[in-house]
């Protein structure tokens, strides 16, 4: 008896120690649950590593958190150290939240790594049942701003989440937003928009989701069901914003938000010239996809932006670089967010000139504060502007004429690192009578006190436009405007260094500028508090005469270059377009126009 309870006993403790395994593998593999199954490619391909870019990069698309709390010196050091080890310029964090944690957060990534981050704010979705909601968050966006946010980001819980007290859904399109998106388009703020999520998120979790893993892995992505909207109304709710708002810029996060779809996306893109797309966390869908995406890229070249959706990490960019640069076949990119279905993906080898847009030329144009952004060398090189055709418009100080679109901004950049923070940027158009300039600067106060014309302008806050049409001759124009709208046309001779400009002869009739300036966010008056200021200005050719090589054609070459100066709080700080040095007049750094 007691042998058999012995025995009983150490039988029972084999099976608690050493649970039974099936006698009949093959009989079990059978039953193989659908979570366990990994597959590995059998293939065999090239496998190219691309350690970094063709081109420097700018992730439009990242979340590095906010606040002291989460972004301690050590932290934004590895983000650094992985950005630098995978050739990454600037990261745009779109975690910057609003007042305090804004604060804490421009001060631990913008102001202490200057060029290096670029951080978004967001609004508060606390009291949306309040009359005054909308209001309020204008104000609070507005004061973001004007603290250092560079944009706005809105999170796919809008649309998905926030409910009134009697449980309606906030739209994307409702109308308390309105004054929100209007605040953006008055500081030339983008919009980073993300919207609904793959479309598989809101099919049934059954046998026929493509996305079954990552769904049952994470249920609360599934929007299926009575209680959340269909996918379609909340794209059709977006694409509404953006019509009703063409003035406000808009980067549709995940491709378009519709990666699966890139002939719905290529549609948008048709008839909304204010949106735009970056490629963060869709390679997935645009690998499998080789032969369409790579149409698509080459034909909207001018609207695909860079972006992850992934904390900086060396072998997460480099899958976006092998996806974009090379021509390898059916490999794995689950490195480069996490595994979002079992499909392998394609390169789609796009050409160099694509490549640079992408990676960040694209957004050097769109972002609002990228001038910063780039190395003091790359900032020296000498620039080149091409300018566009356009019959004559009138001359508003605010830049609202339409033949507007069809120019770039190009950034002015900040000459040394101890001055004020502001950004400046330009645009440029030319008739057959006279080219247009437009500046838009961001400012806190106007300086500026004198009401004529041709006095020493460059003494108070002012734009300065420098156009020297013939290189064989040594002799340029100078016009500058202050925000007060008085102006000083001056013609300058400059042979060794020597320089002294006069006024233009018969500065009158057709040979007379025209020019308008206006304020952002405040008065157009001496010492008013604001938020930025415009210039607007047309020079007519008869003013430039007898320079040569006046009016310019189609293929015309001229050496210009454009300059700002401001005074706020008794510091001095000047930007400039073409890098030149101590003297603005040094004509030989000038950069070129290019027209088209």
């Amino acid at each position: 008896m007691k042998s058999s309870m012995l025995a009983a006993l150490i039988t029972l403790s084999v099976l608690i120690c050493c649970p039974a395994r099936s006698a009949d593998p093959p009989a079990d593999i059978r039953e193989l649950k659908l979570r366990d199954w990994e597959p590995r490619s059998m293939m065999v391909t090239k496998t190219t590593i691309v350690e970094k870019p063709m081109f420097p990069v700018i992730d439009i698309h990242n979340h590095l958190g906010g606040g002291k709390q989460i972004l301690t010196p050590d932290r934004v050091r590895h983000y650094l150290t992985e950005m630098n080890e995978a050739g990454v310029r600037t990261v745009v964090n779109l975690d910057g939240g609003w007042g305090d944690r804004l604060q804490e957060t421009l001060r631990a990534l913008d102001q202490a790594h200057p060029g290096r981050f670029i951080t978004y704010a967001l609004v508060n979705f606390d009291g949306i049942d309040n009359e005054n909601w909308g209001e309020r968050e204008a104000k609070r966006l507005e004061e973001s701003f004007a603290a250092g946010a560079k944009g706005l980001k809105f999170h796919k819980t809008l649309g998905l989440r926030y409910r009134y007290k009697d449980g309606k859904l906030m739209t994307v399109d409702d109308p308390k937003l309105d004054l929100v998106w209007e605040m953006c388009a008055k500081h030339q703020r983008p919009v980073v928009i993300h919207i609904a999520d793959p479309a598989a998120f809101f099919t049934p979790l059954d046998r026929s989701n493509e996305r079954w893993h990552e769904l049952n892995a994470n249920p609360g992505w599934l929007f299926f069901g009575d209680k959340f909207p269909q996918r379609q109304d909340l794209l059709d709710q977006l694409h509404r914003v953006i019509a009703k708002h063409p003035k406000t810029t808009f980067i549709n996060t995940h491709f378009g938000n519709n990666a699966e779809d890139l002939a719905s996306v290529a549609d948008k893109l048709d008839k909304y010239p204010n949106m735009y797309v970056d490629i963060d966390a869709r390679i997935s869908e645009l690998g499998r996809q080789p032969y369409t995406a790579r149409k698509f890229f080459l034909k909207y070249q001018d609207r695909i932006m860079f972006g992850t959706d992934t904390n900086p990490r060396r072998e997460a960019f480099r899958i976006y670089y092998r996806f974009l640069e090379t021509e390898d076949e059916y490999f794995d990119c689950s490195a480069s967010h996490h595994r979002q279905g079992f499909w392998n993906i394609y390169g789609i080898h796009l050409p160099k000139d694509v490549l640079e847009k992408v990676y960040h030329k694209n957004a050097e144009r769109v972002l609002f504060g990228m001038q910063d952004t780039k190395p003091e060398a790359e900032q020296a090189a000498a620039r080149e502007l091409r300018v566009q055709p356009t019959d004559d418009f009138e001359v508003t100080g605010d830049g609202t004429a339409a033949a507007w679109k069809k120019a770039s901004w190009e950034p002015l950049h900040r000459r040394g690192k101890d001055g004020l923070a502001y950004e400046t940027r330009i645009k440029a158009l030319y008739s057959k009578t006279g080219l247009y300039v437009l500046m838009d600067a961001t400012d806190a106060k106007i300086t500026a006190t004198m009401k004529e014309d041709f006095l020493n302008l460059w003494t108070e806050d002012v734009f300065e436009v420098f156009l020297w049409p013939d290189e064989r001759q040594t002799v340029y124009f100078e016009y500058e405007i202050s925000p007060l709208n008085y102006e000083l046309p001056i013609i300058v001779p400059n042979f060794d260094g020597k320089f002294l400009g006069w006024r233009p002869w018969h500065y009158e009739g057709a040979r007379k500028t025209r020019k308008a300036t206006s304020a952002v966010g405040g008065a157009l008056k001496s010492g008013a508090q604001v938020s930025g200021w415009k210039a607007e200005v047309f020079i007519p050719y008869q003013l430039l005469e007898p320079l040569q090589n006046v009016p310019p054609k189609s293929g015309t070459h001229w050496r210009a270059n454009f300059y700002r100066m401001d005074y706020d709080d008794g510091k001095t700080t000047s930007w400039d377009w073409s890098r030149v040095g101590k003297s603005f007049h040094e004509f030989q750094k000038f950069g070129t126009l290019v027209f088209e």
